[in-house]
């Protein structure tokens, strides 16, 4: 008997099988990059979000800019600063013949100072009135000593005190460069504790000197360069003069700054400052002293902060 064995026809594999899986592979990652791409869209799109509300990005904007921009200096209501002075003095004279006079100098004194400016029409239509104003500034040295007779410590103090009138011009807007010119008193007092010693006690002076200057300021970018000066008549001039035949004295004083805005309205300043007072003095042989005539330096660098208000 022949057997026969039935044979279960197998159907070949499917070329287009593999073909499947690789299509739902593709699915998969278009369908998990369109699902990321939905997250991505949703917190873009969530409060609080630049693109949800572009108002809030330009605000934003805005502020950073506000914060950069110098304080309008040429229209505010008022102006207040304190800063920290590092100053000095020296004291010399020219044609020096008697030996009972000696130079004076004294470096890194810290003095605090004050000032402010007021333009009470600075909201008045009449444009004279708006952009006239008063200013005023104190400064006082801290823990100033001399050297006395023997090396002794002689106690002596250092003050400034300036009042007057300011007005300004503004040469290109609000915001452009500003000039200003003003007049007034400045009251310089350096006083030396009475040693008994006439060549130690000669360095004291009390300049109360007319003053009349000029001054400029000029936006650069987010920061403001100034500078400025004046010329000082002094009315009376103290110790220093009265050891001196005829004695008359003149004055200039320089300065420049730069000013930062570091929030609105507000702006860290670092300057100098500079005044002398040249002395001529009109001795003679018989004189107790006997010079042709002095030379009184004063200086300081200076960082603080301002305050523009409008």
């Amino acid at each position: 008997m022949q057997r026969r064995t039935l044979a279960c026809p197998v159907a070949p594999l499917s070329p287009r099988a593999p073909r499947r899986r690789a299509r739902r592979s593709s699915a998969a990652a278009l369908l998990g990059a369109a699902l990321s791409a939905l997250s991505m869209l949703l917190a873009l799109l969530s409060p609080g979000s630049a693109l949800a509300d572009p108002s809030a990005d330009r605000a934003e904007r805005g502020e950073r800019s506000q914060r950069a921009r110098p304080p309008a200096v040429g229209t505010a209501l008022f102006s207040a600063g304190v800063d920290l002075e590092i100053a000095g003095r020296t004291l010399s004279y020219s044609d020096l013949l008697s030996d009972n006079l000696r130079t004076y100098e004294v470096l890194g004194v810290p003095m605090p100072s004050l000032r402010g400016e007021l333009y009470p029409f600075a909201r008045s239509a009449v444009p004279v009135l708006r952009d006239l104003g008063v200013e005023l500034s104190y400064a006082r040295a801290l823990g100033l000593d001399s050297e006395g007779a023997g090396g002794a410590s002689v106690s002596t103090s250092w003050s400034r005190l300036h009042a007057g009138l300011r007005g300004r011009y503004r040469l290109a807007g609000q915001e452009g460069p500003v000039l200003f010119a003003s007049g007034g008193l400045r009251w310089t007092d350096f006083d030396i504790e009475s040693t008994g010693d006439p060549s130690r006690d000669a360095a004291s002076v009390s300049y109360v000197a007319l003053r009349v200057g000029v001054d400029a300021r000029l936006p650069v970018g987010p920061v403001a360069l100034e500078a400025g000066g004046g010329v000082q008549a002094p009315l009376s001039m103290g110790a220093l003069a009265s050891h001196f035949r005829a004695p008359s004295a003149g004055g200039v004083d320089l300065r420049v700054a730069v000013a930062a805005p570091f929030a609105p309205g507000l702006e860290a300043r670092a300057g100098a400052s500079y005044a002398r007072f040249f002395y001529d003095f009109d001795s003679e042989p018989e004189d107790t002293y006997i010079a042709g005539g002095a030379l009184d330096q004063l200086f300081s660098v200076h960082l603080g902060v301002a305050y523009h208000g409008e």
